[in-house]
């Protein structure tokens, strides 16, 4: 049966491939897309309602996104002055 995810997988590998360029796991794009509005300013309760989370686990994921990116914003300030 094609579920949603057959449906995701399928068409991101396809349109990866398209423009040769690795695949990205559809999973880590929806997280990356999450931080994005949380760094626009849109409240934590909307994005959880917004991504369909259905727990608080991705604060986990966006822990480990700041703890990245710590040593590089402190290594270049000017970035996030």
């Amino acid at each position: 049966p094609l579920t949603k995810t057959v449906f995701k997988k399928k068409h991101f590998t396809e349109a990866f491939k398209a423009v040769k360029i690795e695949f990205i796991h559809v999973h880590g794009i929806h997280i990356g897309s999450t931080l994005k509005y949380l760094l626009q300013g849109i409240p934590l309760d909307v994005m959880k309602a917004q991504g369909r989370w259905a727990s608080d686990i991705f604060s986990i994921y966006l822990r480990r996104h700041a703890e990245i990116m710590a040593p590089y914003m402190q290594a270049n300030p000017q970035l996030h002055a």
